[in-house]
């Protein structure tokens, strides 16, 4: 999983702030899951994210929507018009779109990828989210916990999870 966001610009940063989250749990998670804190960095990461089978994004995306509304995307059927030149998919000056088409182009992709965007409220700056970002961002921790989730242990009579 990796979180980009520029976290001195409120929910600009909200990708780290997930991330950060998503750290502090590392006893929810599988081994071997990695969670990256990108921030801005995103052109300088695509090689390492092209080493991964499948690699979640989450992102401040500004679609129009209500503040702290969860987008998903799944590359590149979701995505194939919001990667064209000139549409912004992040508010990063190098941005995810541009990020993911040089990645293609390159031949440095992942072989699955997810987007998770939350709209943000406030891109001034601060290092705080914003109230709806902010319980946005616990959702999509919880979501990527319930997904990415380590299975019970041998022997736990708890009932599989459902698939999301």
């Amino acid at each position: 999983m990796v979180g980009v966001g520029n976290e001195l610009m409120g929910d600009e940063g909200v990708g780290v702030h997930v991330a950060r989250s998503l750290l502090s749990r590392q006893d929810a998670l599988p081994a071997g899951l990695e969670v990256i804190e990108a921030g801005t960095a995103l052109l300088d990461i695509v090689h390492e994210l092209s080493r991964y089978a499948r690699v979640i994004v989450v992102d401040a995306v500004c679609a129009g929507g209500t503040p702290g509304t969860v987008y998903r995307f799944e590359w590149p059927a979701g995505l194939t018009d919001l990667a064209e030149p000139g549409v912004p998919l992040s508010l990063h000056q190098w941005g995810l779109g541009e990020t993911l088409r040089a990645g293609h182009a390159l031949g440095l992709e992942p072989h699955d990828l997810t987007i998770i965007g939350i709209e943000p409220e406030t891109l001034e700056p601060s290092t705080d989210l914003s109230p709806p970002v902010a319980g946005a961002a616990a959702r999509v921790v919880e979501m990527l916990v319930a997904e990415l989730g380590a299975p019970p242990a041998r022997g736990s009579s708890s009932s599989p999870r459902p698939t999301p």
